[in-house]
Parts: C-alpha cells; sequence; structure tokens
C-alpha cells in the first residue's frame, strides 16, 4: 500500500484474506481524498487474483483482465446522472452473482455510491448479503455510512481510515514533492491534513484552492459579505459551512488549539460566539441540518440547494 497512513488497513484485510477469515461484506466510506479509491482498487485486484500474497501477483490471466477492465467475474454497481440505485439493477446483480465463476476464482462486486440506494434496493441486497453465493465478495463504498440502513450496516465489516497527523502528511508530501513544503503550503497541510491527496494535487499543479472556510469565518466576523451562490458552487460552500460549524463546536467545548483549524481567527470567534450566545446544542443541530441538505440533494434531482443553504445561513446572521 503506497499511502502510509493506509497501511495497517491494509495488513489487516490481507491478514484475514490469507488466513481464510475474510468477511463477504467490507463497508468503506468513501473518503477519495484520504486514498479510498486507491485502496479500494487495489482490494479489488487482490479478492480476483488468483495467485496474490501481500497484494495482486499482476501477471495470472484473472489480474490481466482486471486490468483490461473486461473480468468476466467483477461487477460495479453505481448511480448514474445524480439518480438513486434501483431495485432492478440489485436484482441484474443478484441474478448475475447466482452464476459459476468464469475464472474459478472470486466473484467480487463494487457498489458504489452506497447511500443512493432506495429502500426497496437495500432490502433486496440485504437479503443477497444474508444469503451470500459461495466465494463472493462485497465492497460498498457509501460518502456516509450512517445513511445506509441499520440492518445493511449489521450485515458487513466497517473499515474505518487513520486520519493521519500534519506531520506525517508534511513529511509524505515533500517527499512526494522533493522538495520543502512553502509556508503557505504548510499553513494549507495543517488545515487540510484530511485531505492529503487533495493536497498534492494542489501543489503539484501550483494552484491553491480556493479557502472556503476561512472566507466563511471572515464573513460572521463582518470582515465579508456573504457569497453569491449557485448551482456550481453551493456545494463548496456547504462543505465549509459544516467545517465551520464544527469548529464553532470545537471552540464551545473548549478544546484547544491542536485540535482547530482556523487557529488565527480561534480569539475572534469566541468573542462572536459569547455575543451571539449560541451554545453547543444549537450548533450540532444546524450541524445536523447540513448533512440533511446533503443527503436530501443525494436522493432529489432538482432540489433547490443553493435555497436551502442560504436558509441556514439565515441562522448565523
Amino acid at each position: 500500500m503506497s499511502l502510509p497512513w493506509l497501511r495497517e488497513n491494509w495488513r489487516h484485510l490481507v491478514n484475514e484474506h490469507s488466513s481464510g477469515k475474510l468477511s463477504h461484506a467490507h463497508c468503506i466510506p468513501w473518503f477519495p481524498d484520504l486514498g479510498a479509491e486507491t485502496f479500494i482498487r487495489e482490494w479489488l485486484k487482490l479478492l480476483l487474483c488468483t495467485q496474490p500474497k501481500q497484494r495482486a501477483c499482476g501477471r495470472c490471466k484473472s489480474c490481466l483482465l482486471q486490468l483490461a477492465g473486461n473480468h468476466p467475474d467483477y461487477y460495479e454497481v453505481a448511480s448514474h446522472d445524480g439518480k438513486g440505485i434501483g431495485v432492478d439493477q440489485i436484482r441484474e446483480l443478484t441474478e448475475k452473482l447466482q452464476q459459476t465463476p468464469n475464472q474459478a476464482g472470486a466473484k467480487v462486486v463494487w457498489l458504489r455510491d452506497a447511500e443512493r440506494m432506495s429502500v426497496t434496493a437495500a432490502n433486496a441486497l440485504l437479503k443477497t448479503l444474508e444469503e451470500p453465493t459461495q466465494a463472493t465478495y462485497f465492497v460498498v463504498s457509501p460518502e456516509r455510512t450512517e445513511r445506509l440502513l441499520p440492518t445493511l450496516r449489521s450485515r458487513m465489516q466497517l473499515h474505518r481510515f487513520q486520519i493521519p497527523t500534519t506531520d506525517a502528511v508534511e513529511q509524505w508530501l515533500a517527499q512526494r514533492l522533493k522538495r520543502v513544503l512553502t509556508a503557505e503550503e504548510q499553513q494549507l497541510t495543517q488545515r487540510y491534513h484530511h485531505r492529503p491527496l487533495a493536497l498534492l494535487s494542489w501543489f503539484e499543479a501550483g494552484q491553491l484552492p480556493t479557502d472556503h472556510l476561512q472566507q466563511l469565518s471572515a464573513v460572521i466576523l463582518g470582515q465579508l459579505s456573504w457569497p453569491k451562490l449557485d448551482k456550481g458552487n453551493w456545494q463548496a460552500w456547504l462543505l465549509a459551512t459544516e467545517q465551520l460549524l464544527g469548529e464553532l463546536i470545537r471552540l464551545q467545548q473548549g478544546l484547544g488549539q491542536e485540535h482547530l483549524q482556523l487557529v488565527d481567527d480561534s480569539q475572534p470567534l469566541r468573542l462572536w460566539l459569547t455575543e451571539k450566545n449560541f451554545n453547543v446544542t444549537e450548533l450540532n443541530h444546524w450541524l445536523k441540518s447540513c448533512y440533511g441538505v446533503r443527503k436530501a440533494s443525494a436522493e432529489q434531482s432538482g432540489l433547490n440547494g443553493p435555497l436551502l443553504l442560504q436558509e441556514l445561513w439565515m441562522r448565523l446572521h
């Protein structure tokens, strides 16, 4: 595993696989900036490989078929054009899984966008997980595991990725970039150490991102006007709103600077919280409202996301 913060997860799975104790269904939260896609794709290759060791051999027929993108025992289910995953997709998958493996090895399913499954589809999948066919493995990758049915979650092994420390990410980035990070890059790494692959992409391209979180902090402190929302930017601002509310909760709880993202704004934000008299319960309620907006936007096409976020912002005025 090329990503050091995921190596412990990888070793655990490889050990279970080699000892014959591997579960047939795995839930891996979809955090691509943390390396979830890299991890899952390597894991899928190993499951399909007929001569695996610590990773897929890359030489057997099964590996070559996977590399070519036409392995007959690999199935991928995902939402399309923002639509949900319907029961027909799951039923079609179930029928295919009844067949004997073409390569006399494992049958492997990657269920992407799992939180977009309809209730009927989720229940159909549940039955399949309860009565899996032999040598069949499921990898399910929702953005948020709590959006899955509790009964569905209970049938899978849940994997959690450890977020690397700022120092670990700085060291990894310096090794990849083959240079020392600039002061601005170090500041961004402190704030986004939970997104190391995004940081690498930004630094390699020399195009640093718009700091939506910092801008929202400046807005509520009266230094900037509220940004204009549209269909192209509202989800980035929604994420920043979630991050800001999380920061305000940490400030209200009295956590130290090592737990904060907006260290320079911590004192002004504490004064702002005192002036507004917002408590942790209120802030948590608004944070859950953000999650609700995100969930609704994933499940319903045509939702007016900018308007819903604007209404949430009104509470912070």
